[in-house]
């Protein structure tokens, strides 16, 4: 496209850079301010030659403030370095919500080329609504004994409901080819052997059905001559039967079923599998094929469980079954028709509709396609390319097979002139038809749970011209098969390496927009200013008035080059990094256009240069703001940056304001508008994690896998960042700084001394006489030291102490002295201030995770409770564990206690989880927390275990019964939680109500 680049005849500036504008506006300010004292307004007038200078300056700021962004915002370096300008890939992209999305990200992995995320059953119930998936072990509804039971019948032997878990996700996932040992997907190996001059072709399949079988445990065990003895090899109804026992166990054994593709070869099957060595040979293709599968399986369950949304799960991983589509149909050719061009393509028509392919995509493809961006990164980020949604949506596993969409893609075909007697037949992983899906002429019903495969070698497609049947010639024949193989190859899904899988952030140009040239430059050469110095021969009155005019030109000089400081410095003001100053002042130091010093110093002492950077007083930034301004400034321009993704924070200022503001207050916290700066300032920095995991819930298999071994590889849980993204983004808009997967209450032994480590420091704590009740001190100071109130100060000798006290027994001492009492008390609020702070925490739960998964070891008892009696028979109450959470807080922390801050914080967590999610929020006292916590942490530990080796069926009994435990021990504590409330006050007459009076649901009665 060719471009006419020109200057048009009329232009129009902006009023900015408009100097007739802009000197017409001061004249008109002149004459309706000055006109008593001003009379001339021509431009020989110094007034008005001022004038004229300043709007000429004013005409350089605009011009610098219309640059383009990228070049207002690009730093020294030549890049655009701003923590809150996202790319399109970062905050664009979001963890899955939708069953695409999960499709998405597994398809994004490697070995896999189709998943399928499937939320229910394909049935409905009674009411319309798809029936949920059975959870690993059923459960029962008992409304006669009012709980949950594993038992089928309550005790008058009446049969109960089931209780159907909602949440629960069946992933079936579709692997690639692997070139040796063929369909990773099927039990089935494809095997063949040298015999008699020419390939011996054979199906082998184990005993067993699934991977997961302890059978295929014995691989490894038995895939050397010297662990195995053959039992049995012989011939039943045309299939081979190979049995090996383990020489060292022999009730280990393993099991085959061996099918020759020409049953002829029988025999020389036998004697082939009789030699102990190509039995093994077999076995370590069965276990290079496991532990193949087994690597995809675990790479996939860690992606699925990175992204796992709040109150839902997964059952096991379960590769696709997929069922092979024969068609029979005959096709009417048009005259001068290639026979053999048209059958490749019909085979490839059917094939697309019974199997529709899914294609990684380019970045700059879609663009050129002209997908907006949005459409192109919706969904969860990949790293293989970008797929599109419609192509995975054909690719859906079907319900059945319509034959109108197979004649209406084969009608597409140039040279097909008909389609008659189309007949389908679906046949199983051992080649058989399937009941009820023979022959089927226009529908062909499905499970909706497998995947269709168009197979040609059980298809019969004959082609006519004139109504007359010609079939193919073997060399057209291999000619098809050739020419179909080879287009397939070219559509068969390709995963990118090394592609952008992200605009670049295109950086502008780096300009220098706070320099500031003197204005003084400007002014003609009578008036002995900038360049044009007065004569040294002039008289002392001359000098005097050049100097003065230069002081009160200063003014000017100094606002335009604040303004030019400030305009360069819009970057850093739009920006959530820490900056000292929203007010850029520029001390006029240097004459930046000779490099020379500029004349303030003529004027003014060294002092000014302090006073601008610095302010005149403790509570100012600089000159030209307090602290207070400063506050306010800042605030704003991360309200601004905030409200370019929807968020706020006004909500949560207004709450800890009128916090501060009320009686109870906040304890030992106030209102702290630094505090409130950086809170907003991680919430942006952090924003595209905070936004695009919001939904999640903890990553509770927390696992990678091991380079080198390919084995998954547990992480540590404990005392790390740890959280799900839901838990992160509340805690961000709570303001609490951090909140790692650690102890909110001390569990560890009894010691003499402990220290607490926080982010300003660490404070120290000793018991008193270690040497008497240890045990009793050391519960005791655990559960109170994070009270204000129980410290007491104390001098001995010089100096004075803080003590922990029980009443009059001191039971520990901070560990440290202090010079007054003052200096004591200073150190206690500071202290209890950031303990406060470290010890806002809490822990989320989600119900489903504690399901039971057999009943051998689990019981009726380590069920959650349900409440099934008349008055409060509702479906919500009889479940206790779909979609439902419980929130632990530590209700004697800070902010925790009081009621405002409660209330706001329940508000919170409610609001940012899903719409269909059920909350429990326990403000919990020291003694309860902590039972939950080792509880917690416990299970959590032994849960991803079990679940890993449940879903490989490796679990041992102790493992179970191990489980099984920490289960019971953290349901009970569960059970026993209440939320702890403030005393109040009992109306009094000589007491205001707003003095914390008893209100039902928010205070207690206290003790006597």
């Amino acid at each position: 496209m060719l471009t006419e680049y020109y200057i048009e005849k009329d232009r129009k500036l902006l009023p900015s850079q408009d100097f007739d504008f802009l000197l017409k506006e001061g004249l008109r300010y002149i004459e309706q301010f000055g006109s008593k004292f001003w009379t001339d307004y021509n431009p020989h007038d110094p007034g008005i030659t001022i004038l004229d200078v300043l709007c000429y300056a004013i005409t350089e700021l605009g011009y610098r403030a219309d640059f383009d962004i990228k070049d207002l915002l690009t730093q020294a370096n030549g890049k655009i370095e701003n923590d809150t300008f996202f790319s399109a890939a970062s905050i664009f992209t979001n963890a899955p919500v939708t069953v695409l999305d999960y499709r998405k990200l597994l398809i994004d992995c490697n070995g896999i080329s189709n998943a399928w995320l499937l939320p229910t059953k394909k049935e409905t119930d009674s009411n319309g609504y798809f029936i949920p998936h059975e959870s690993e072990t059923l459960m029962y509804v008992n409304p006669v004994e009012d709980k949950l039971s594993l038992k089928k019948v309550d005790k008058n032997n009446t049969l109960l409901e089931v209780l159907k878990i909602r949440g629960l996700h069946k992933v079936k996932i579709e692997l690639d080819e692997d070139p040796v040992l063929g369909d990773l997907n099927a039990l089935v190996l494809e095997y063949a052997f040298w015999e008699n001059n020419r390939w011996v072709n054979l199906k082998i399949v184990p005993h067993f059905t699934a991977w997961n079988d302890p059978e295929a445990q014995l691989f490894k065990k038995m895939n050397k001559p010297s662990k195995i003895t053959i039992d049995e090899v012989k011939v039943m109804n045309d299939i081979v039967f190979l049995k090996v026992n383990r020489y060292t166990k022999p009730t280990d054994s393993l099991r085959f079923r061996i099918f020759v593709d020409d049953p002829s070869e029988k025999e020389e099957t036998v004697h082939y599998f009789s030699k102990e060595k190509n039995v093994c040979d077999v076995i370590s293709l069965f276990e290079k094929k496991k532990d193949k599968i087994q690597e995809i399986f675990s790479s996939v369950a860690i992606k699925l469980h990175e992204n796992r949304n709040l109150t839902e799960d997964y059952l096991c991983i379960e590769t696709i079954e997929k069922v092979e589509i024969g068609i029979c149909a005959d096709f009417e050719l048009e005259l001068g028709a290639d026979a053999v061009e048209v059958m490749t393509q019909i085979q490839l028509a059917i094939d697309g509709i019974i199997n529709p392919k899914i294609k990684f995509y380019t970045l700059s493809q879609l663009v050129q396609e002209g997908i907006h961006s949005e459409a192109i990164f919706n969904g969860p980020r990949l790293t293989h390319g970008f797929l599109k949604e419609e192509e995975i949506i054909q690719a859906s596993l079907p319900t059945a097979i319509y034959a109108s969409d197979i004649i209406a893609a084969v009608m597409e075909i140039k040279g097909v002139k008909s389609v008659k007697n189309l007949m389908m037949t679906a046949y199983n992983a051992l080649g058989k038809p399937i009941t009820g899906a023979t022959n089927q002429s226009w529908v062909l019903p499905l499970s909706g749970e497998v995947k269709p495969v168009f197979t040609a070698n059980k298809s019969k497609l004959l082609l006519f011209q004139k109504n007359i049947p010609f079939l193919l010639t073997e060399t057209q024949s291999m000619l098809v098969e050739q020419k179909v193989m080879l287009y397939q190859s070219q559509f068969n899904q390709k995963k990118l390496e090394n592609t952008a899988n992200d605009f670049e952030i295109e950086n502008g140009t780096h300009y220098e927009l706070n320099q500031y040239y003197s204005i003084q430059d400007d002014f003609p050469k009578t008036y002995g200013l900038g360049k044009n110095y007065v004569s040294e021969k002039a008289t002392p009155l001359r000098k005097a008035q050049a100097k003065q005019l230069k002081g009160y030109l200063y003014f000017y000089e100094q606002i335009l080059a604040d303004f030019f400081s400030q305009l360069y410095h819009a970057k850093d003001i739009l920006n959530s990094k820490p900056i000292p100053q929203t007010y850029f002042s520029k001390f006029l130091n240097t004459n930046d256009a000779t490099g020379g010093d500029f004349y303030s110093k003529e004027l003014y002492t060294a002092s000014l240069e302090a006073k601008l950077g610095t302010g005149e007083s403790d509570y100012d930034v600089s000159l030209y703001e307090s602290k207070a301004t400063f506050y306010d400034r800042r605030n704003r321009a991360l309200d601004h940056l905030m409200a370019r993704f929807a968020e706020n924070f006004n909500e949560y200022v207004f709450m800890m304001y009128e916090l501060s503001q009320s009686t109870s207050g906040m304890g030992s916290l106030t209102f702290n508008y630094e505090n409130l700066i950086e809170d907003k300032q991680r919430f942006l920095a952090n924003y595209p994690k905070i936004s695009s995991r919001r939904g999640l819930g903890i990553d509770y298999l927390h696992a990678s896998i091991d380079t080198t071994t390919k084995a998954l590889d547990f992480l540590p849980f404990w005392n790390t960042n740890h959280r799900g993204g839901y838990e992160e983004r509340v805690a961000r808009l709570l303001g609490i700084d951090e909140i790692p997967l650690r102890n909110i209450v001390t569990e560890e032994n009894p010691q003499t001394q402990w220290t607490v480590e926080t982010a300003s420091g660490n404070y120290v704590f000793k018991i008193i006489a270690p040497a008497v009740n240890l045990q009793e001190k050391w519960d005791w100071a655990q559960l109170h030291f994070l009270d204000q109130n129980l410290y007491k100060i104390n001098k001995y000798g010089a100096y004075f102490y803080l003590y922990l006290e029980d009443n009059t027994h001191k039971i520990a001492k901070v560990d440290k002295k202090f010079n007054s009492e003052v200096e004591a008390y200073d150190y206690l609020v500071a202290m209890m201030h950031s303990i406060n702070i470290y010890y806002e925490n809490f822990y989320c739960l989600e119900h489903i995770l504690l399901r039971p998964f057999n009943t051998s070891h689990f019981k009726d008892e380590d069920l959650l409770t349900v409440c099934l009696n008349d008055d409060c028979k509702d479906e919500a109450n009889e479940d206790p564990y779909s979609f439902k959470a419980t929130i632990v807080l530590p209700g004697y922390v800070s902010r925790f206690k009081n009621i405002l801050f409660r209330k706001y914080a329940e508000k919170i967590f409610r609001q940012e989880a899903p719409a269909h999610c059920l909350l429990k929020i326990c403000w919990v006292n020291p003694s309860d927390m902590l039972g939950f916590q080792k509880t917690y942490r416990k299970w959590l530990e032994n849960y991803r275990q079990f679940r890993l080796h449940f879903c490989e069926n490796t679990l041992t009994e102790s493992e179970k019964t191990k489980y099984q435990k920490t289960a019971q021990e953290l349901i009970a504590a569960l059970k026993e939680l209440n939320t702890l409330y403030p005393e109040g006050n009992l109306y009094d007459c000589q007491l205001s109500e707003s003095n914390n009076p008893i209100v039902l649901g928010n205070t207690s009665l206290g003790t006597l």
